[in-house]
């Protein structure tokens, strides 16, 4: 059994929040007729120098896995808007749990 990881967006936002997913992953799952598993993290802008040790806090979080049998060939936009939509909303929530570490000093 193989794992495959891709990346909807094409490319990297550069802290801008998710770009709008590209098809292909999308189409690839369906026609394998395997879950997405959407892994989310939250916001690295001013957060990642690769010359620290300590960059501040990032989370990394894998959501349910998506079971695409319920979509066909021709629902793929739909599928990409549902994952996008569930990991804009963990993004939110990861964010907002950075934050509030932050300002405790519970890093």
């Amino acid at each position: 059994r193989i794992s495959i990881w891709m990346f909807p967006e094409g490319t990297r936002s550069r802290g801008r929040g998710l770009l709008p997913f590209k098809t292909g992953a999308f189409h690839a799952a369906i026609a394998a007729g395997v879950p997405i598993i959407p892994v989310c993290v939250s916001n690295t802008s001013n957060k990642v120098n690769l010359n620290r040790l300590n960059n501040g806090l990032v989370i990394v979080e894998m959501l349910p896995p998506v079971d695409v049998s319920e979509y066909g060939k021709d629902q793929v936009r739909e599928l990409a808007a549902h994952c996008r939509a569930l990991m804009e909303q963990k993004i939110a929530e990861l964010d907002k749990e950075v934050a509030e570490r932050e300002a405790t000093g519970k890093v």
